[in-house]
């Protein structure tokens, strides 16, 4: 076998081809993490600058910046740890091998329509057949997607509350420990947050203006849930057929505008009337039924314990009047699990740091939504109905307080986006009655002597 000079050493042909091989798989794959990290940035400037033009005193900038760049360092840190496979499961792997398939097709073949792949799927074969990246740039990618996301839900609370609830919602999000764990996951969730962010933003042109391009940014949204996640895209339409219904009805001095979308809120309900109907029917739930069986505690398989232990308690979704009945059950395990004290394993310590963010959280948003009762529905209905209506979704599908957990990480955004606007008003209020309180009483005061009897 000959050899060859490389540097101050000599390596085999073989040896130098691998390392060669090597040095080149090495190579592309930095300059499509430089590609992909310099495609972000610009994106994101070019969002913020667009998203600024009109808003006096938006400056999220900082607080954006250090949450992109914490969720960086989380992916970094994960990647070393080599703990990556346990805390992100299989469900990356298996998005990732659908996306190589579709790459290595003819463009158009399951990209336009994208047919039996979701749209995260796409995303992914999209950047391996252009820029062949890693693992990690792609992670940077889907930070980029859900930080735009962010903007959008900041720009919301800022058209409702200003700019100071605004900074106050972007520095809760940009340390919020679950988001910076899911944002760059190969999974559904950066999508979905895009999603989110759309609905909202629209909704508040919607709720503040009835204005038709709100009507185009929610239905874009919409469209992004349902292909990304289909059951809880649909409950982002019902979400967003409901808050234009309630903003015409609130909008009757506007009949122009206001007359024509109840109506054509009317008509939609009657045509979905069918569909709810078959969702409902006693063969759909028995599919969700089974879907929880597999995902809770005590389901089987082959016989023996899923052995999940973030499962939750099995709940009966068989029937519409067992889905009312006990829904809450799930919906109370969706917002308060896993539960501090669960520290078995490094998913569940990483959930234990979550659910107690989401629990002080909750505690703050209940606070000020006390502080500022009157005015609730008013500040926060553009981002209260996706919540409402995401709880619900998401309630129905979770089975054990892992998948609920990543699940929870949507609903945490808008209730940070909530809070911010909660605690501006809170903070109006009592502002407003400072200052009454400070006002002079304008009676004029009489003297003892004007008060004595005339002799």
């Amino acid at each position: 076998m000959t050899e060859e000079r490389t540097g101050d050493s000599y390596l085999p042909n073989r040896a130098r081809n691998s390392w060669e091989f090597m040095s080149d798989t090495t190579l592309r794959s930095a300059e499509a993490l430089i590609l992909m990290a310099l495609a972000v940035s610009f994106a994101l400037l070019f969002a913020l600058r667009r998203l600024r033009g009109r808003r006096t005193g938006f400056t999220v900038g900082l607080p954006i910046l250090v949450g992109v760049a914490l969720r960086l360092i989380a992916v970094v840190a994960i990647n070393a740890t080599g703990l990556s496979s346990q805390l992100r499961g299989g469900d990356e792997t298996t998005f990732l091998d659908f996306a190589g398939v579709l790459a290595n097709s003819p463009w158009g073949r399951g990209f336009v329509p994208h047919g039996p792949y979701q749209l995260q799927t796409v995303v992914f074969a999209i950047q391996i057949k252009l820029f062949h990246p890693s693992d990690t740039a792609m992670r940077v990618t889907q930070i980029g997607i859900a930080t735009l996301g962010f903007l959008l839900i900041l720009a919301a609370v800022y058209d409702l509350a200003g700019p100071r609830a605004a900074r106050y919602a972007a520095w809760l999000i940009a340390f919020e420990p679950s988001n910076l764990f899911f944002n760059s996951a190969l999974h559904k969730d950066p999508l979905m947050v895009l999603a989110s962010g759309l609905v909202v933003l629209g909704g508040t042109k919607i709720w503040q203006h009835l204005d038709i391009n709100g009507v185009f940014l929610a239905g874009l949204g919409c469209f992004i849930g349902i292909e990304t996640r289909a059951y809880a895209g649909w409950f982002l339409v019902s979400a967003t057929v409901l808050l234009l219904l309630h903003s015409a009805l609130r909008r009757l001095d506007r009949p122009g505008r206001a007359t024509p979308i109840i109506y054509a809120v009317v008509l939609i309900a009657f045509l979905s009337v069918p569909t709810v109907l078959t969702v409902t029917s006693n063969k759909s739930l028995q599919t969700l039924q089974q879907s929880q069986n597999a995902n809770s505690a005590g389901a089987t398989t082959g016989g023996s314990s899923n052995g999940d232990n973030l499962a939750d308690e099995q709940v009966d979704f068989s029937t519409r009047s067992a889905v009312i009945t006990n829904l809450p059950k799930r919906m109370f395990d969706l917002i308060f699990q896993p539960y501090p004290w669960q520290l078995q394993d490094p998913s569940q310590q990483l959930g234990a740091v979550g659910s107690l963010v989401a629990l002080a959280g909750l505690f703050f948003l209940f606070r000020y939504a006390w502080r500022a009762r009157g005015h609730i529905l008013s500040q926060t209905a553009p981002l209260l109905y996706p919540f409402f209506f995401l709880l619900i979704a998401y309630s129905l599908s979770a089975g054990n307080a892992g998948t609920g957990f990543r699940y929870r990480s949507h609903l945490v955004l808008l209730g940070a986006g909530m809070l911010g606007i909660l605690r501006e008003q809170a903070r109006r209020a009592t502002a407003e009655s400072r200052e009454l309180a400070s006002v002079p009483d304008p009676t004029p005061q009489r003297s003892d002597s004007e008060l004595l009897p005339v002799s």
